[in-house]
């Protein structure tokens, strides 16, 4: 977990890569920055921590915010989420191998969310279309909203409602 000298560490790099940021802050302020960022960061992984401000450091021009840095954050921590194309090429894939009337071995075989994705649309639905550009466009639609959704948990720090990496949703 992140301690504070780790945080008063990202700080000063930071400050020394934006220069111009927290230039006229008094220690007052610096003392409740470093306060406020340990309370934001202190259940965050150091290692995550660290390598967030540095993509932070390569990507961005400005001082990081709180909000930026837990975004960031997010992103790495969901970076091995397959993509939603791959996970629909797996669905045709099993579809293909297990065909309409073993459903129940083809869900099991998929990923938990990928899963409940195609039982939403209907597993029948994409066994018996001779055109699944509809079904398609609606699994990527309906797998990138849970993939934000699971960015947007970890951001607001809660890692453990993890929806992509579930079960059961």
């Amino acid at each position: 977990m992140t301690n504070k000298e780790t945080i008063i560490k990202a700080i000063t790099l930071l400050k020394t890569n934006y220069q111009n940021a927290l230039k006229e802050n008094t220690k007052q302020e610096m003392q409740m920055m470093i306060n406020a960022w340990y309370e934001f960061f202190k259940d965050t992984p150091e290692q995550e921590f660290n390598k967030a401000i540095r993509n932070i450091i390569n990507k961005y021009d400005y001082f990081p915010t709180i909000s930026q840095v837990k975004k960031e954050i997010a992103n790495n921590q969901t970076s091995d989420i397959p993509s939603a194309e791959d996970e629909w090429e797996e669905v045709l894939k099993v579809v293909h191998r297990y065909g309409t009337y073993r459903q129940d071995k083809a869900l099991e075989s998929l990923k938990p969310y990928t899963a409940y994705i195609v039982n939403h649309i209907g597993y029948q639905i994409i066994c018996m279309s001779s055109d699944n550009t509809w079904n398609r466009k609606e699994f990527i639609a309906e797998y990138n909203q849970l993939k934000e959704r699971e960015k947007e948990l970890i951001q607001i720090g809660s890692p453990n409602l993890k929806l992509l990496g579930s079960a059961e949703l």
